[in-house]
C-alpha cells in the first residue's frame, strides 16, 4: 500500500521533557546525513566547501530540520517534496524504499548543479515524513564545463534540468535513470558518489526515525516534527507581533546577463503588520534570456532563508515555522520569476543574491523602528552579495582532463551588526556553515598553484561598526598541458551589492584580474569566457560587507587598530573615517571640516536628550506631522512628503573606493547617494542606484 498522507490518529500528550530529548535527538539525525553524504562523496565542493544541505519534512512536505549549510537548499526541499507528492502520489505511487531526484529550477532546484534527492519515510506501510539533501555537482552537463552558461540565450543553451524522477524504487536502483542523469556530466565518476552519498543519507534517516518509532511510537515522532513547526511558527509570530507595523524599501541591482551589459533591478516592498510579512517582489525588471534568473520557487526560498537568518535569531532552523508567517508576491516574467525557457544556470549567485540582500535590509530597517534596544542590537547589515566566481577546464600535462569550479570567491565580508564589526571573511549570511576550499585540495586536484590567499584591505564597509573584509587569492596554472578555458561570473563587480544601512556604506565590490605574461593587466567583464595560460596569473578579489552607522562616528581607537591588523589601510582610515593615525587633533579637525563640507555650513551639536516621537529609524523620529532629527532636533519637514526630498543629498561614484575604476566599462552608470541631515550632518542613508533612477524612500511606519 502507497499513501501520501497520515492516516488518522491521535498523538500522545508531550511533556517537555520528552519534546526536548526528540527535538535533539531528530537533529542529530539530519547531522548524520551530512556525515553520510561527506564521507561518500569525493567531490570538493562538497568535502571541502559545505555547499549542500539535508532537512527531514514531514507527511505532507514541510520542512522541520535544516541543516547549518547552504540553507537556501533545505529552504527548498519542501517545494521538490510537494511536487513529488503531487506528481507521483496518484496511480504510480510512492513506497518504502522510494527516492527521487531533480535540479529543476523551476520546480525548486536552486541552480541546474545544485541536485535535489528525496525520499518518504514508511513504517510499515504508512508515509511519515520525508527527508532529503541538495548538493552542488561539479558538472551536470550543458555546452560549458561546470554548467554556468555564459552566453546562453535560453535555458536550452544551459544544462536543460532533469524533471523529478523516480531513480530509487523500492530499494532498487534505477540503472536507467541513474544513467540518464550522469550521462549528461563531465564529471559522472564524481557525480556518482555524491549521488551515493545522497541515496546513504537517506537511509540513514529512514533507519533512524524507524529507531525513534520503535521505542517512542510513531505518533510521538510525527507529533514531535509538527510541534516543531507550531512552536517555531508561534515563536516568530510573537516576535513579528513585538514589531513596529511598516512598509520598508530597497532595489537591488545586477549588471549583465552573460549576453548584454544591462542592468536589471529588484525591487521589493516589504510590509509588516500584525503578525506577519508580505515581500513584494513584483517591481522587478523583465526576465533576462537566461544566466541570472531566478524562478519563483527559488525567490521564495531565498526570501525565506534571509527571514530566518536575521529574523529568526535564536529560534530552531525550522523553515516550515516561518514558511506560515510569509506572503511573496512576483510577477510572471521578471528576473525574480522567470518563465520556460529561460535560463537560471547562475541564478543563485545573482538575482537570488538581491533578494536575500533586499530581505535582509528592509528587516534591519524594520529593527531600527523599533524603540526595544534589544532589538536593534540586531541589525544586520549585507553580508558579501553574489561572489566573482570561476570554472577552469583543460588538460594535465599527463593528458588527464580537468573541469572545475573554484570557490575563491566565496570568502567575501559578513555584514556590520549594530555594536559589533562584521566578521572578516565570514561568507554568505544564509550559509553559515559554507567554507571555501582549502588551497592544498584545488593543488591536489587541479593543475593550479597559488601564490598567496590573503585579506582584502579596505574592502569592508565603512560604518560607526565596519564590515568584515573579503579574501583576494592569486594562482597560476601548474603541470597543466597548455592554457585553460577560464569563465568568469559576477554581479557585484560595477556596482556596490554588499549594503550598508543606518548610514553605513556597502562593501567594496567583487573583481577579477588576469595578470598575463607580458605585464598587461586585464579585469575582465562581470561575466566571460576566456582564457588563461600557464604564464598568466589570475587573481580572485572577494567583495566586502556593508557598514551600520555613519562612518564619521566610528572609534578612532578602532580605525587604528584596523591599520595595525591591515584591515584598513592609512589612506583609507582618511578616506572613509577621517582618521589621521597617530594624530588625535589632527582627526577631530579633520572630522569636523568633513561635516562642514557635507551640508556647507557649521554643524548643529548633538541634544543631550533626543527628541521625543515616533522612532522612525536611529536618526528620524515622527512628531507632530513633522519629521526630526533624533541627533540635533532639526524639523526636516512634514510628513506627507518624502524624507529624502528634505535631506541633503551628495552624489559620488561607485568606484571610488576600488581599484583600476577605469578598467570597469559600465560602473560609471551608478553612483553612490549618501543623505545628510541638512543641520547637524549627521549620515542617514547611502544609497546606491543608477545615476538617472528616481530617489527610492526606504521607510514607512503604519499608523496605529
Amino acid at each position: 500500500m502507497s499513501s501520501n498522507q497520515s492516516s488518522p490518529g491521535t498523538a500522545p500528550p508531550l511533556d517537555a521533557a520528552l519534546f526536548e530529548v526528540l527535538r535533539n535527538r531528530l537533529w542529530a539525525i539530519n547531522d548524520e546525513a551530512v556525515d553520510a553524504i561527506v564521507a561518500v562523496s569525493g567531490s570538493p565542493i562538497a568535502t571541502e566547501g559545505n555547499d549542500f544541505n539535508s532537512g527531514i519534512l514531514t507527511a505532507a512536505g514541510e520542512v522541520a530540520l535544516a541543516g547549518p549549510y547552504v540553507l537556501v537548499h533545505a529552504a527548498a526541499l519542501g517545494q521538490v517534496v510537494r511536487h513529488v507528492i503531487d506528481q507521483f502520489g496518484g496511480n504510480s505511487g510512492i513506497g518504502p524504499g522510494d527516492m527521487f531526484i531533480t535540479n529543476d529550477t523551476y520546480v525548486g532546484a536552486p541552480h541546474q548543479p545544485d541536485v535535489m534527492v528525496v525520499a518518504p519515510v514508511f513504517r510499515g506501510d504508512r508515509l511519515i515524513a520525508w527527508c532529503g539533501s541538495c548538493v552542488h555537482q561539479n558538472d551536470v552537463g550543458g555546452p560549458v564545463p561546470g554548467s554556468i552558461t555564459v552566453g546562453a540565450t535560453s535555458i536550452y543553451e544551459e544544462a536543460v534540468p532533469m524533471a523529478p524522477s523516480r531513480i530509487v524504487d523500492r530499494g532498487e536502483l534505477l540503472a536507467e535513470v541513474e544513467q540518464e542523469y550522469l550521462g549528461r556530466s563531465r564529471t559522472p565518476e564524481l557525480n556518482r558518489l555524491d549521488l551515493l552519498g545522497q541515496m546513504e543519507a537517506n537511509r540513514v534517516v529512514d533507519g533512524r526515525i524507524n529507531g525513534l518509532c520503535d521505542r517512542y511510537g510513531s505518533e510521538t515522532v510525527t507529533a514531535v516534527l509538527d510541534g516543531l513547526i507550531d512552536r517555531t511558527e508561534a515563536a516568530v509570530r510573537d516576535r513579528l507581533a513585538s514589531l513596529p507595523d511598516g512598509r520598508w524599501h530597497h532595489r537591488g541591482l545586477v549588471e549583465h546577463d552573460g549576453i548584454d551589459d544591462r542592468v536589471y533591478e529588484i525591487g521589493l516592498t516589504m510590509t509588516k503588520q500584525g503578525d506577519s510579512l508580505h515581500l513584494d517582489f513584483t517591481d522587478a525588471s523583465p526576465q533576462a534570456p537566461a544566466l541570472i534568473n531566478t524562478s519563483r520557487a527559488i525567490t521564495s526560498s531565498y526570501a525565506m532563508a534571509a527571514v530566518m537568518t536575521v529574523l529568526g535569531y535564536g529560534l530552531p532552523w525550522t523553515p516550515a515555522g516561518f514558511w506560515r508567517v510569509m506572503k511573496v508576491d512576483t510577477t510572471p516574467g521578471t528576473i525574480v520569476d522567470c518563465l520556460w525557457p529561460a535560463g537560471m544556470s547562475m541564478g543563485v549567485t545573482a538575482a537570488g543574491q538581491e533578494v536575500r540582500t533586499a530581505v535582509n535590509i528592509c528587516l534591519s530597517r524594520m529593527f531600527d523602528a523599533s524603540d526595544d534596544p534589544d532589538v536593534r542590537s540586531q541589525i544586520l547589515a549585507s553580508c558579501v552579495s553574489g561572489s566573482f566566481t570561476q570554472t577552469i577546464s583543460g588538460a594535465f600535462d599527463d593528458g588527464r582532463d580537468f573541469s572545475a569550479m573554484l570557490l575563491d570567491g566565496l570568502p567575501g565580508g559578513s555584514g556590520a551588526r549594530w555594536g559589533g564589526d562584521g566578521p572578516d571573511t565570514g561568507g554568505y549570511l544564509t550559509s553559515p556553515a559554507g567554507l571555501c576550499t582549502n588551497i592544498e585540495t584545488n593543488e591536489q586536484h587541479y593543475p593550479v598553484l597559488y601564490r598567496y590567499r590573503r585579506e582584502r584591505t579596505d574592502s569592508g564597509g565603512p560604518g560607526q561598526w565596519r564590515g568584515g573584509v573579503g579574501v583576494e587569492h592569486a594562482y597560476q596554472l601548474h603541470r597543466s598541458a597548455g592554457p585553460a578555458t577560464s569563465t568568469v561570473f559576477a554581479h557585484g563587480q560595477q556596482p556596490p551589492t554588499a549594503a550598508g544601512v543606518l548610514g553605513g556604506e556597502p562593501g567594496m565590490q567583487h573583481t577579477g584580474v588576469y595578470e598575463r605574461a607580458d605585464g598587461t593587466i586585464e579585469v575582465p567583464p562581470p561575466k566571460q569566457v576566456g582564457e588563461l595560460a600557464p604564464s598568466d596569473v589570475y587573481t580572485n578579489l572577494c567583495g566586502g560587507g556593508g557598514g551600520v552607522g555613519d562612518p564619521l562616528d566610528r572609534d578612532p581607537v578602532a580605525v587604528e587598530h584596523d591599520v595595525a591588523e591591515g584591515l584598513v589601510t592609512e589612506a583609507g582610515a582618511v578616506r572613509d573615517y577621517g582618521v589621521v593615525i597617530g594624530d588625535v587633533e589632527a582627526t577631530k579637525t579633520l572630522r569636523a571640516s568633513r561635516r562642514q563640507a557635507r551640508i556647507e555650513r557649521d554643524p548643529e551639536p548633538p541634544l543631550e536628550e533626543p527628541p521625543t516621537g515616533r522612532r522612525l529609524s536611529s536618526t528620524v523620529v515622527l512628531a507632530n506631522g513633522h519629521y526630526l532629527c533624533s541627533r540635533c532636533g532639526h524639523e526636516h519637514g512634514p510628513t506627507n512628503e518624502p524624507l529624502v526630498s528634505l535631506l541633503i543629498v551628495s552624489r559620488s561614484p561607485v568606484d571610488e573606493r576600488t581599484p583600476w575604476p577605469s578598467a570597469r566599462p559600465g560602473a560609471d552608470r551608478f553612483e553612490l547617494r549618501r543623505l545628510y541631515c541638512p543641520a547637524c550632518a549627521v549620515q542617514v542613508d547611502v544609497q546606491v542606484a543608477l545615476a538617472n533612477a528616481p530617489f527610492l524612500e526606504t521607510a514607512e511606519l503604519i499608523e496605529d
